[in-house]
């Protein structure tokens, strides 16, 4: 590779790391003075980023944001690193102390997507795998997410949302279902409390870099074998985890 080649690829890079650091899409002329390089050069960094698909405008604004490409190449790389890192491994001891199914997700559009999971011994089971896309509204996870999203982008994804009903628990009203994330964001992680599976409870807790939430650890049972208030009793566990799988996906500069 060339060092001409090097170079537009790191200031293809440093526009997107800049848009990520500052949590919010940006102009131009923003751009340029936080990278502090000419608004030209910048400027042509960020149209080929926008072709590819890396970045989106902002309908009827010169601002930029994280791109449909980026999104699903950043949801491969989690997904990567949950499967070649300790992650795995780890994920298999916490079902080994819990006693039950958990599982690593990310938000993936309107749904949560499950990066590994990693079954109990038990044949009464929620069976899922890797790869499977579940509900914002109704999952555990999805709930976390939502609950951590910064308010304009959540009140987006909710206003496009079918709130259809699963369960006799299913949150279908709106107003109901902000309560329950102002909720979550209080208590600091989430509960399913058969929304989405008839008899099948989780209990969500954040995997987060700094105060942003990343991905999330769930732990899946049936309540006929764990109570609700049982499995909050594994919250400490679960972000005692949590935190050892931020650190295994390095996303902190090492």
């Amino acid at each position: 590779m060339t060092t001409d080649s090097e170079t537009v690829m790191v200031k293809a890079f440093a526009v997107v790391e800049i848009i990520l650091k500052e949590d919010r899409p940006l102009a131009l002329p923003e751009l340029a003075e936080l990278l502090g390089r000419p608004k030209q050069t910048v400027h042509r960094t960020v149209r080929q980023l926008e072709a590819a698909g890396f970045l989106a405008r902002e309908p009827g604004r010169n601002r930029y944001g994280i791109g449909a490409r980026l999104s699903s190449v950043a949801g491969d790389v989690l997904e990567w690193c949950v499967r070649y890192t300790p992650c795995h491994l780890s994920l298999t001891r916490l079902v080994a102390e819990v006693g039950e199914t958990c599982n690593i997700g990310i938000i993936d559009g309107d749904a949560v997507k499950y990066l590994d999971r990693v079954e109990s011994d038990f044949p009464l089971r929620a069976q899922l795998h890797p790869g499977s896309r579940v509900p914002l509204y109704a999952t555990g996870l999805g709930k976390l997410f939502l609950a951590h999203l910064v308010s304009r982008t959540r009140r987006r994804i909710l206003e496009k949302l079918d709130l259809a009903r699963f369960t006799d628990n299913t949150i279908t009203d709106l107003a109901a279902l902000e309560d329950e994330l102002k909720s979550i964001r209080k208590r600091g992680y989430a509960i399913n409390n058969q929304e989405f599976h008839d008899g099948i409870i989780s209990i969500a807790v954040p995997i987060s870099r700094g105060e942003r939430v990343i991905a999330g650890l769930a732990m899946h049972a049936p309540l006929a074998r764990l109570s609700i208030d049982q499995a909050t009793a594994h919250v400490p566990a679960l972000n005692r985890y949590a935190e050892g799988f931020a650190a295994d996906f390095a996303w902190e500069n090492q």
